[in-house]
């Protein structure tokens, strides 16, 4: 009995479905996978942020936005290594944080690397005029903004490299009090 239970875990390990495994494209290792998984997952291209940090591997996939997921077999594994299209182009946006102390949202001082397509636009995304210290910028800057971030004024987008740099939501933060200062002085 026990030689028959050593045998069908040999034959199940040795028949078992193939995927590749890694968390890099330039250093994937064939593995076979256990149990009845019948699909292997890799990363996509997304635009705005570029590769996904999905892993390489055996099962399915959680999130079709970040993962690619395919039918492999019991000789080669279909998750073969995936890069960004060829024709991929880089620009920058800014990410902000919000300061407590100072009461306004501050730019960082490095720019962050967008993703896109060739043919997408380039766009950058800030904190609108009415965002508040929860707001969650999308996409770390790279971008649009949220649907309806725009119409309520919590997001400002524009279409250059760099171009989210000196936010509209900075401007109003430092200008509504000098404005509320000086009309009190007169």
């Amino acid at each position: 009995m026990k030689l028959l239970v050593i045998l069908a875990l040999t034959v199940a390990v040795v028949l078992g479905k193939k995927c590749n495994k890694g968390t890099d494209s330039s250093a994937l290792t064939e593995e076979t996978c256990t149990g009845e998984v019948s699909t292997c997952t890799s990363p996509v291209f997304v635009e705005y942020t570029g590769m996904s940090s999905q892993a390489y591997g055996c099962g399915e996939c959680t999130d079709a936005n970040t993962c690619s997921q395919c039918t492999t077999t019991d000789t080669t594994a279909c998750n073969t290594a995936v890069s960004a299209p060829a024709e991929a182009k880089t620009f920058d946006c800014y990410a902000y944080t919000y300061d407590e102390t100072a009461k306004k949202w501050n730019a960082a001082a490095k720019a962050t690397t967008c993703n896109a397509k060739k043919d997408t636009a380039v766009k950058c995304n800030s904190p609108g005029e009415k965002a508040e210290k929860a707001y969650t910028q999308n996409n770390g800057g790279c971008g649009p903004c949220a649907a309806g971030a725009v119409d309520a004024k919590t997001c400002v987008e524009c279409e250059k490299t760099g171009c989210n740099k000196s936010s509209a939501a900075t401007f109003a933060f430092v200008l509504v009090p000098l404005m509320a200062a000086i009309f009190n002085l007169l």
